[in-house]
């Protein structure tokens, strides 16, 4: 059985699990460890039977001192690229050194789950790298996948590629052009998230899920779509449901079941058996 679930979504923190008969694997941690403990035992997990950890990047809604905290107190190693180690560092100092930290450059395995590691467009003065990544394990003789990108400010043809073939799919939809244009945000901040380095719009997301939908061969894939990061001022969950299933109708894609994936809330859990 493979089992998926966002624990939470946006800018206030992110997290997420997957987890089969023999490992349990968060992605990110930029909750409470309150929060995370809360929420991992109301799905029937214990914190310390977590296999690891996989961060993202190292902005605190990914990565906070709590979620430092959570890692520590439980002995869950944190598997994370070089870079990102070192972002950590500046940031948290003695604090992440003294987390059980395992750098890659490629792909790896914990236990029974395969993780391929990619590149997408998130930078800033604080964060040097960001990586989405592609989640394999087999269920019944068959490999499923999970795809999973929260933060970037654009999809390319090599990230459509890494996602391609997922059964579920999380991916960001962050802002509504409109709504951003007219926030109260500083010229500076907007520039950035409408920038390649920042957040994914609506439309950009929907354009990003049809070309991974038509780029996939087997008839199941994207079975289930989340959209993830949106954004609480410069957006809403309906608002960015109504693009994604406005943009795939129009081009004949009706076997989606896409959710949206609401700030500070855990969603529903996906098993696939």
């Amino acid at each position: 059985m493979l089992n998926f679930c966002i624990l939470a979504s946006g800018s206030s923190g992110n997290c997420s699990v997957l987890w089969t008969d023999r490992a349990v694997v968060l992605v990110d941690c930029g909750c409470s460890s309150k929060y995370m403990t809360a929420n991992l035992e109301n799905l029937g997990l214990k914190p310390e039977n977590i296999s690891a950890a996989v961060i993202t990047h190292a902005h605190i809604d990914h990565i906070s001192a709590s979620g430092l905290n959570f890692f520590l107190k439980n002995n869950i190693p944190i598997h994370l690229h070089a870079d990102t180690l070192e972002d950590m560092s500046r940031k948290y100092g003695d604090k992440a050194d003294d987390c059980r930290t395992i750098s890659f450059n490629d792909g790896f395995k914990i236990k029974d789950i395969e993780i391929m590691p990619f590149d997408v467009h998130h930078r800033d003065n604080n964060i040097s790298r960001t990586l989405g990544f592609s989640f394999s394990s087999a269920v019944q003789g068959r490999k499923y996948k999970i795809g999973y990108v929260t933060d970037t400010g654009k999809v390319c043809k090599n990230m459509i590629k890494s996602l391609s073939g997922s059964n579920i799919l999380v991916m960001e939809s962050n802002y509504d052009r409109e709504m951003l244009d007219s926030s109260f945000r500083p010229y500076e901040n907007k520039r950035w998230v409408l920038s390649e380095w920042g957040h994914l719009a609506n439309e950009d997301a929907a354009q990003a899920i049809a070309e991974i939908k038509t780029a996939s061969a087997a008839a199941d894939s994207l079975k289930y779509v989340f959209l993830a990061h949106i954004s609480q001022h410069h957006n809403h969950p309906e608002l960015a449901l109504k693009v994604a299933k406005d943009m795939l109708y129009s081009q004949n894609i009706t076997d989606i079941n896409l959710f949206a994936a609401k700030r500070g809330q855990r969603c529903r859990t996906i098993k696939i058996s």
